[in-house]
């Protein structure tokens, strides 16, 4: 697959999400996550790609929060 330079999803290329029960494997890039969002009380989706880089970008800058 081709990615842009600005496409994170090529550094999550060999990252997987594992169930916690099963043990069954699936590609970060091909997962969603989908939550009810409890200020606006819609339902979200978001790249599972998008939350890895939230994750590093914030411990790479010594963040407390997700902004």
């Amino acid at each position: 697959m081709e990615y842009s330079s600005h496409d994170w999803r090529k550094n999550t290329d060999d990252a997987v999400v594992i169930d916690a029960n099963t043990l069954n494997k699936m590609p970060v890039n091909d997962s969603l996550v989908r939550f009810k969002n409890p200020k606006t009380l819609k339902v979200e989706e978001v790249e599972v790609s998008r939350l890895v880089r939230v994750f590093v970008n914030n411990q790479t800058h010594n963040r407390k929060s997700i902004k």
